[in-house]
């Protein structure tokens, strides 16, 4: 098992390039030796498709992303896991039903980390996107969430949920804010001297609004930890 690796998803590296808090990677690869990777779909997902545009809106967090991964922060990992995905990924949307159809939830960059997860033996995940999280983590409350939201009666699938959550069981989820907390527990924001707790509250609020679901509750009680 590699403890010390990260997989990454777009979700991820996009909240901390657009919040200016990508410095968060080499600091845990300087600190702890950490190695973050990515798979080639999230590459393309989160640096080669947004340069390709005409529009520059998501230029500046793709280029930050590109040089992490010419710095050797991130490592681009060229495994071929494109079957393993395909039938991941069909099995994650064919879990929900609503209305007599089934409930797409599931997209490329996201399932192939979580095959590449098991393949490498990569247990942890940095991942801000909450679909896949909840999927992996606790998947009944989906169900709950998709009743809200298409106002319907939704129907499961359990012998799919169960090969599903079978192939998921043992891997860690985290977000970038929990990235950040850990990091500011040993000593990332210290050169803020006795502002390091504001700079540390106001560094969260804004990776929640650069994309990180995570709700105003969770983020005051984060707030509620920080000591300094």
């Amino acid at each position: 098992m590699k403890s010390n690796y990260v997989l990454c998803d777009a979700s991820s590296l996009i909240s901390l390039t657009v919040s200016c808090l990508d410095s968060l990677l080499p600091f845990f690869q300087e600190k702890f030796r950490v190695r973050f990777l990515i798979p080639k779909s999230v590459e393309y997902e989160a640096v080669t498709r947004p340069l390709s545009f005409k529009s520059k809106i998501h230029s500046f967090s793709a280029l930050r992303i590109k040089d992490m991964i010419h710095d050797e922060v991130i490592e681009v990992v060229s495994e071929n896991a494109e079957e393993e995905t395909k039938e991941l990924m069909r099995l994650g949307n064919s879990i929900f039903h609503a209305r007599g159809r089934t409930v797409r939830l599931m997209h490329m960059g996201e399932t192939e980390m979580l095959v590449l997860a098991n393949r490498l033996q990569v247990p942890s995940l940095l991942m801000d996107e909450r679909t896949t999280r909840i999927l992996v983590e606790d998947p009944i409350s989906m169900k709950k969430h998709l009743q809200k939201e298409f106002r319907a009666n939704i129907m499961v699938n359990k012998k799919h949920l169960l090969d599903f959550s079978s192939k998921v069981k043992d891997l860690d989820v985290i977000r970038s804010t929990e990235l950040l907390y850990l990091a500011y527990e040993n000593g990332f924001l210290r050169h803020f001297n006795d502002i390091e707790k504001d700079a540390a509250e106001a560094a969260l609020y804004n990776l929640k609004y650069a994309g990180c679901a995570v709700s105003f509750n969770e983020l005051k009680e984060y707030a509620k930890l920080m000591v300094r």
